[in-house]
């Protein structure tokens, strides 16, 4: 069984998609599948994260998602865009290919055209969040479909009633409490931290993030706000900290190596995630497997990770006084915290693997294959 992996952001960035398809692959490969990879990279540059793992075929093509979400207007437009190009040159390169069995494909819709050029090649889509509306004429020709978090009800109410609810994992014997110099390193001594690891991205919202955090540190000055990543509006972001002197408060680290990570959970007493919008965050999972409770907005699939009450506290987005209440609930309990915390590894175990969401896709394969 061959199947090629099409990934439009690997070479650029590690998001959701693009780690659920690196550790996929690699748990497949593991279960005897023969895995290669069409990514995409920049016109004229090397891919800033380049994939050496697999037999690996690089797509030059306009990267607008980074420029697409500083702008107010249009952005969708330049989105859809930068999506056709890609697809276009991948059709192109798949035409005169023939070293696969099945096209796994992460959210291009517009590549089930293949089937017009290989009409005998499976073509399956997985979505790591919901598809446009407009999607609906191409994602009934996809010989299959799979998604996870708030996409999979959102793929059954819009699109096809056969989506197949495939959740990603977390890698628990890595992502554990561990030894730490983050405390050190940034001078953090023994203030409570609060995390987020992710995207500076219009959805992860951390504008409001840092306006609850202002509110937070006039109860307790022994609080301090760690945010971990880049992203488009990282600029914008430090700005607004700038603007409520809250420079000593909140650390911007930058981006860090996925391999050093586990540092940064076992560093922190809470994890938080004040996205408007989230259909399934992997960080949810690295920070439950790290022992952390969870302060979240009640979105998209997030719910289905986080029970309120239970392993971490829900909250309504952009309501500031429900942050700042849930934070100092966890600050101000350490036995709460602690209790959640390891409820949270448990889950995790329970749930949330790698290899045994690989053979549920396997099965898919199978099956496809076998008409």
């Amino acid at each position: 069984m061959r199947v090629k992996f099409v990934n439009r952001g690997m070479g650029m960035y590690r998001g959701g998609g693009e780690i659920f398809d690196l550790n996929m692959a690699q748990n497949l490969e593991k279960l005897g599948v023969e895995i290669s990879f069409l990514i995409g990279k920049p016109l004229f540059r090397r891919a800033k994260h380049p994939l050496t793992q697999f037999k690996t075929t690089y797509v030059a093509s306009p990267f607008l998602r980074d420029f697409s979400q500083r702008i107010p207007w249009g952005g969708k437009y330049l989105r859809y865009l930068d999506h056709w190009l890609f697809a276009r040159n991948c059709l192109r390169i798949l035409g005169k290919e023939d070293n696969y069995d099945i096209l796994q494909v992460c959210g291009r819709v517009l590549l089930v055209k293949l089937k017009r050029v290989k009409k005998k090649i499976p073509v399956v889509i997985r979505f790591p969040g919901p598809p446009g509306k407009r999607s609906k004429n191409l994602l009934s020709q996809a010989d299959a479909l799979i998604a996870s978090g708030d996409a999979v009800r959102y793929i059954r109410e819009h699109f096809r009633k056969d989506v197949v609810d495939i959740p990603p994992g977390v890698d628990f014997n890595f992502f554990k409490p561990t030894l730490s110099n983050i405390r050190d390193k940034f001078s953090i001594g023994n203030n409570k931290l609060l995390l987020f690891v992710g995207r500076f991205v219009p959805l992860k919202n951390l504008s409001f993030m840092v306006a609850t955090f202002r509110e937070v540190i006039k109860e307790r000055k022994d609080i301090r706000l760690m945010l971990v990543g880049e992203g488009p509006l990282k600029n914008t972001i430090k700005g607004i900290v700038k603007k409520y002197e809250l420079e000593k408060y909140i650390i911007f680290t930058g981006k860090i190596p996925n391999d050093a990570l586990p540092k940064y959970y076992s560093a922190a007493d809470i994890f938080v995630i004040p996205s408007s919008y989230d259909n399934f965050p992997n960080a949810v999972l690295e920070a439950m497997a790290c022992k952390l409770p969870i302060v979240a907005t009640r979105v998209g699939g997030i719910p289905q990770q986080i029970q309120e009450g239970k392993n971490g506290l829900l909250i309504e987005s952009n309501n500031i006084d429900e942050l700042k209440t849930a934070i100092l609930k966890l600050i101000n309990n350490d036995k709460l915290a602690q209790e959640m915390g390891r409820r949270n590894r448990e889950i995790v175990k329970e749930r949330y693997s790698w290899i045994e969401s690989a053979q549920r896709l396997k099965k898919i394969y199978s099956l496809l294959l076998k008409g």
